[in-house]
């Protein structure tokens, strides 16, 4: 199954992005569409949270939510530092 990436809240973040960011959050973004458990859990207490953070590229954070019900991601904040 493959889980929709909902971009909606980040776009204007998303424009800002140099190019390499973007390179590097489209392949964090293939990874959620098909793992979007992969990431660590925001809160360490709460390891089975459904809001959770990435890595991507050499300087880049993604926090998301998994809404499992609707087989879908919501991607909340992009973080690129550079």
């Amino acid at each position: 199954m493959a889980y929709e990436i909902d971009v909606g809240s980040v776009l204007e973040t998303l424009s800002g992005l140099p190019r390499e960011a973007v390179v590097a959050l489209a392949e964090a973004m293939a990874v959620l569409e098909l793992t979007p458990w992969a990431g660590d859990p925001l809160v360490d207490r709460n390891p089975g949270g459904a809001v959770r953070t990435l890595p991507f590229g050499a300087r880049g954070l993604v926090t998301y939510v998994v809404v499992e019900e609707l087989g879908r991601v919501d991607l909340l904040q992009v973080h690129w530092v550079g």
